[in-house]
């Protein structure tokens, strides 16, 4: 059974950690992040979102699923950091 919640834009702004622009910078730290479905990661999307837990990034994923956007959910494996990283060209 799925569960419907009613998330906005101004909502999603108070679940982040930090944010960032994705750019060629973060290319040479790939090896760092690893996509949870197991895919190449997308050098294509404008910015990144840093989570601090799964159930945020599963609000995520259901904010970007419902408004039909492309998107790509990150592990982050650096140390201090938090370990999911939501890419895409949305601004929150």
């Amino acid at each position: 059974m799925a569960i419907q919640l009613n998330i906005t834009v101004q909502d999603l702004s108070f679940l982040y950690t930090a944010k960032m622009k994705w750019d060629a910078d973060f290319a040479s730290q790939l090896p760092r992040f690893e996509d949870v479905k197991g895919k190449p990661v997308n050098m294509g999307f404008i910015n990144a979102y840093w989570l601090p837990d799964w159930t945020t990034a599963m609000i995520f994923r259901s904010f970007l699923t419902s408004v039909q956007t492309d998107f790509q959910i990150l592990l982050d494996n650096a140390d201090g950091m938090d370990p999911y990283v939501v890419l895409c060209d949305w601004e929150f």
